[in-house]
């Protein structure tokens, strides 16, 4: 029986990596996706790299670059390390195990016998880390949310495991997690806030239960004020025998930190490899790590006002919630009310308030309601859901007052609560599935983001990589940049060329897989006045028509992409076939290396 859950829990992250993994290159790159991937691709070839906020924290960037250059820039290639991280998430429930469960030693059964999971409910958490479609989508996808999330609940999870062991080797393992999430994306800055309150709702919980109406306490206050007290000797107790190794934790959590948000190359100065050589001062560096990066981050445009209508948003991000995690929130508010009726399990109520605090944050925090916020709106929800879902599928409805009176009762109410359990992951996950692979994608706005293109864009790719010797040109006031080299790295403090650089998304990313150059033509008489012009031009639909009256006298055939879900946005390429290298004879974008000097 010991070992049954742990095999449990490692045929579900089996399965978790498979539904992550297959198909993962076929879906077309999203501009979000497409953003972080050129500047990664750009720091392989020798541009350098430092935190810029406009493309989150540099974990994902950092873990991708090598991936880059050993196997080539493709879409699995820059999805992988995120679809590897959201397909280990299951592993986290051992974690959360009560250690009765887990250990046979009597000196762990008395230690806080009540935090922990069962072995079902661990077994419950695993299957909801493996098959909750929020998570499995935005695992296939190269943003930081699936990592912060993932590393938040491992470091939520060690924290569990040191209050019910007792060992302080847990301690520093949390912080070591807490340090690794720190640079995927800034809204660790929430996670943190959101941590340091579900810590005080679990010392506080105890008082508030003899104060809830349908408890039955002939001196509800002094109850109350005894419990209150009995909690804070308890967290004392804890405090002090975790504090020994609180250092050695900020110490762990400081190696990620600073290793991945310290400068790379000519992007920032003091480096790592200047500190690694010997060349500047590792506190100099460390300086550089952290209180540079919250002078950049303090300055951006996530740190600005927000202007937005915050019930439109905060349905939005609730409707996402229900969409992506729906088995998630029922198994959650299920056992929030039964703690509320007979309080047993100390992670439930903590938990739930993390999520109802994230529920109401977000939408006031947020830029823009985006699907994939609806993953740091499930993670606290996991653990009070699996818990949920186990009481429900073995039939305790009774201890809420209904009329469940006998053994076959419970187990048809068991059999429901199992078939709707089972009918909701049934419908979500290859709802989930076809959404992050098909392509064209399917045009509801179930899970993905509008700007996922709707069109198959590798004909596009295709067509830019037999471009590749003689390069492209973007044409129009829509794609103006000053200068085709001002975008090696990512824009600094007061510059403002970004809104038109994102206009070329997500072309500039496969102008840069091909390593082809760029050029740009302002309008018709620049382009009619050029000696020579390459065989492909992008252009934007409403100017089109201009680029049409030149291009079309020489023989460019023109085809229109949709570059949005929702027909926002589009491109219009123009092609002059018989320039092209379409058989690959003078070069690959597969057979060269991707490190290389930019010739544009």
């Amino acid at each position: 029986m010991r070992r049954r859950p742990t095999a449990a829990v490692l045929a579900l992250t089996a399965l978790a990596l498979l539904l992550r993994l297959v198909a993962l290159g076929d879906r077309t790159m999203h501009w979000d996706e497409a953003r972080v991937a050129y500047w990664t691709l750009r720091y392989v070839r020798g541009a350098g790299f430092a935190y810029r906020p406009i493309i989150h924290g540099p974990f994902v960037p950092l873990v991708v670059a090598p991936l880059f250059e050993h196997l080539g820039p493709t879409a699995f290639t820059a999805r992988l390390p995120v679809t590897v991280i959201g397909g280990l998430a299951p592993l986290s429930a051992l974690l959360f195990r009560r250690p009765g469960e887990s250990s046979t030693t009597a000196t762990d059964r008395a230690r806080f016998p009540h935090v922990g999971l069962s072995n079902a409910e661990t077994v419950a958490l695993a299957a909801l880390l493996a098959v909750t479609p929020g998570l499995v989508y935005y695992s296939r996808f190269m943003r930081s949310d699936v990592p912060l999330a993932v590393f938040a609940l491992f470091a939520l999870g060690f924290a569990v495991r040191a209050l019910a062991t007792e060992r302080r080797r847990h301690v520093v393992a949390a912080g070591l997690l807490a340090g690794l999430a720190v640079p995927t994306k800034e809204n660790v800055l929430l996670y943190a806030a959101c941590a340091v309150g579900t810590a005080a709702v679990a010392v506080g919980w105890p008082a508030v239960v003899p104060l809830l109406p349908w408890h039955d306490e002939s001196a509800p206050r002094t109850a109350a004020t005894a419990a209150l007290r009995s909690s804070l000797a308890r967290t004392r107790a804890v405090a002090a025998r975790h504090l020994p190794a609180v250092p050695l934790a900020l110490l762990a959590a400081l190696v990620p930190i600073v290793f991945f948000l310290a400068p790379r190359g000519p992007a920032g100065d003091p480096s790592l490899s200047a500190a690694l050589a010997g060349d500047v001062g590792w506190v100099a560096l460390i300086e550089r790590a952290t209180v540079g990066t919250w002078e950049t981050f303090s300055s951006s445009l996530w740190t600005g006002g927000r202007s937005h209508s915050y019930p439109i948003y905060a349905g939005k991000l609730w409707g996402y919630l229900l969409v992506g995690a729906l088995p998630v929130a029922v198994g959650a508010g299920y056992a929030f009310v039964r703690e509320l009726r007979s309080p047993s399990r100390p992670l439930v109520v903590p938990l739930v308030a993390w999520g109802a605090a994230s529920m109401l944050g977000y939408p006031l925090a947020t830029d823009i309601p985006a699907p994939w916020i609806s993953i740091h709106l499930a993670v606290p929800l996991l653990v009070p859901a699996a818990v949920g879902w186990v009481a429900l599928v073995r039939g305790r409805a009774w201890e809420f007052g209904f009329d469940l009176p006998d053994a076959d009762a419970r187990r048809r109410y068991a059999r429901y609560a199992l078939a709707a359990l089972v009918v909701l992951s049934a419908v979500q996950v290859p709802l989930v599935l076809a959404v992050s692979s098909i392509t064209p994608p399917l045009y509801v706005n179930v899970l993905a983001q509008s700007a996922q293109p709707s069109d198959d864009l590798s004909p596009m790719r295709a067509t830019v990589d037999a471009a590749a010797d003689d390069g492209v040109l973007f044409y129009g006031e829509e794609y103006y940049l000053p200068n085709e080299s001002i975008d090696t790295a990512p824009p600094g403090e007061g510059e403002n060329w970004l809104g038109w650089w994102l206009n070329r998304l997500p072309m500039a990313w496969y102008v840069e897989r091909a390593d082809a150059p760029s050029s740009y033509a302002r309008g018709a008489d620049a382009l009619d006045d050029r000696a020579s012009i390459p065989p492909v031009v992008f252009a934007d639909p409403s100017e089109a028509e201009a680029a049409a009256a030149v291009l079309g006298e020489r023989g460019y055939e023109r085809t229109r992409y949709d570059l949005g879900l929702y027909h926002e946005q589009a491109v219009v390429m123009f092609v002059d076939e018989s320039r092209l290298d379409r058989g690959g004879t003078n070069r690959s974008v597969h057979s060269r290396s991707v490190v290389g000097v930019r010739r544009a």
